[in-house]
């Protein structure tokens, strides 16, 4: 009978606090909870095999279970799942892939008997469910023969694979992928779910994405990476009062939109008031006006050559969103904004425009910084304010948000696949929501928007970030397709996202984590 797999999860998932660790951190984990007597290393294997065994079940309920036994950890946590779902009634057939198998005590007594590799390709015609037990969390680099031609069968098969803590042939820490790669339809993390499988390409060769608790303790210290959560952003989110009015909502106030770039503002002020800000002014070019107050009534709009309406305009808000459209020779503008806003203790995000104003200055930018603000630079941007080559910022993103957070004393949001949030000596923070929806022009402005109005009701920088991230991000997965996805349609799909956030928090999960595949093309295979 061939395996159907059950509905697919739409949108993410994740408990309150959500590790995302290393290879190395992960290991460690593992030494610790085994060596301090927590929990021991047969309880682990068996509790990781009977999730796997459970994960299996609940995707792929029917066919033959066809698990690939390497010689790690994780060929035995595939053998306990082999033995679990044989018990429960299903077919199984074993494969020992590695040099050494797992120790036999982990099948308990069950007669399962462990195939030769020899007959991988003659079982991999037959309706299954492959189970991949190949590699571990610690192998780094292209797998080596003969596991490479054991992933390249499994591929080759279309059948439906299960990962056993990540697709073996990825870098669990770099999310590189250098060879031949599993492309499983389900990933099942044992665990915190590793770093790397949040990076692309390996995001791409993990389909739906579940962590499971297998017994270990809470970590010593925290980790390098958190996951931006549901369960974490429904408690940043500020519930309103019944009796609130417009002054409990903040107020925000917009630097944004050159003549011909009005887009920039609008997109800029709707993420602001669908984010929930009570009031929002627009600071612009005066050629705007009717454009930003048609598109965008709701909104204030200040002439930008006005300045003591600009001072008052930053004096009055709570927070200034700075940059969409802005274009160049602005910074006379952005400089002055940002020293009244640093005398009046005001927060600011500063984005697009308004750090190209800086670009090679960071220091001079720094200075200047109200406390309590942020960046939200895009790789280019931020390789021009740093001076440091956009190839080494794609390349270690993470490493390069926490240089500049640490370089410019404010919290950075670096764009991108995932964006990564970075504030000073703490955990950098990791997105979990959108795809590629959010590849289109002005969604940049209206996160500035929508961070702005997190400022304004008193989150910090980092937490206005991470939760500006998440709420535009299932935004975007509110969209029918990804492709054809516009930006103005963003900001009316936030409150719905809200929604489905602080539903998502209350309800008790199976799960510490899930993370849907990502929609869009299947990764391109390895050079």
């Amino acid at each position: 009978m061939t395996a159907k797999p059950a509905a697919a999860p739409s949108l993410p998932f994740g408990a309150e606090l959500v590790w995302l660790p290393t290879a190395d951190e992960m290991a460690e984990l593992d030494r610790s909870a085994r060596e301090s007597g927590a929990i021991s290393e047969r309880a682990l294997i068996e509790s990781a095999g009977r999730e796997i065994a459970h994960a299996v079940q609940r995707d792929f309920p029917t066919g033959c279970v066809l698990a690939l036994v390497g010689s790690g950890h994780n060929g035995a946590d595939a053998l306990v799942a082999s033995r679990t779902l044989a018990a429960w009634g299903r077919e199984v057939r074993a494969v020992r892939c590695g040099s050494n198998p797992p120790e036999p005590n982990v099948l308990a007594g069950w007669p399962l008997e462990l195939e030769g590799p020899e007959g991988l390709d003659a079982l991999l015609t037959s309706e299954a469910v492959v189970l991949d037990g190949l590699l571990g969390t610690g192998v780094t680099g292209a797998p080596r023969e003969p596991v490479a031609g054991m992933i390249r069968s499994a591929n080759a098969s279309g059948l439906p694979i299960v990962a056993v803590d990540g697709p073996s042939g990825a870098d669990f820490t770099t999310g590189a992928v250098a060879g031949d790669c599993i492309k499983a339809r389900t990933t099942v993390c044992l665990g915190w779910p590793n770093v790397g499988l949040m990076r692309y390409p390996a995001r791409g060769y993990c389909g739906d994405l579940v962590a499971v608790e297998i017994g270990f303790p809470p970590p010593e210290s925290p980790m390098s990476f958190r996951a931006i959560t549901d369960g974490w952003v429904s408690r940043l989110l500020l519930p309103r009062p019944a009796n609130a009015h417009k002054g409990h909502s903040g107020y925000v106030t917009i630097i944004a939109g050159q003549r011909g770039m009005a887009g920039a503002s609008v997109l800029a002020a709707r993420g602001a008031v669908r984010g929930g800000a009570g009031i929002v002014r627009v600071v612009g070019d005066p050629a705007n006006r009717d454009i930003v107050q048609k598109a965008a009534p709701e909104t204030i709009f200040v002439e930008w050559d006005d300045e003591s309406a600009v001072r008052e305009a930053v004096t009055w808000a709570h927070a200034l969103a700075v940059g969409p459209g802005l274009g160049s020779g602005r910074r006379d503008l952005v400089q002055a904004a940002l020293e009244e806003a640093a005398r009046e203790a005001k927060p600011a995000v500063v984005d697009a425009d308004a750090l190209n104003a800086w670009a090679g200055a960071a220091d001079e930018l720094a200075d200047r910084l109200p406390p309590g603000s942020l960046i939200t630079p895009h790789p280019g941007e931020l390789s021009r304010l740093v001076g440091r080559p956009i190839e080494e910022i794609v390349a270690d993103g993470p490493m390069a948000a926490r240089d500049a957070s640490r370089a410019l004393r404010c919290a950075v949001l670096l764009k991108g696949a995932p964006s990564w949030v970075a504030d000073g000596e703490a955990p950098v923070r990791v997105s979990t929501s959108g795809d590629a929806a959010l590849a289109t022009g002005g969604v940049g402005d209206v996160l500035t928007g929508l961070i702005g109005a997190q400022l304004a009701v008193g989150l910090t920088a980092a937490d206005a970030a991470s939760a500006a991230l998440h709420l535009s991000g299932v935004s975007a997965l509110l969209a029918p397709e990804p492709v054809g996805h516009s930006a103005s349609e963003l900001p009316d799909r936030i409150p719905e996202a809200r929604s489905l956030i602080m539903d998502s928090s209350s309800v008790a999960h199976p799960y510490l984590f899930v993370l849907p595949a990502p929609r869009g093309s299947p990764p391109a295979p390895a050079e």
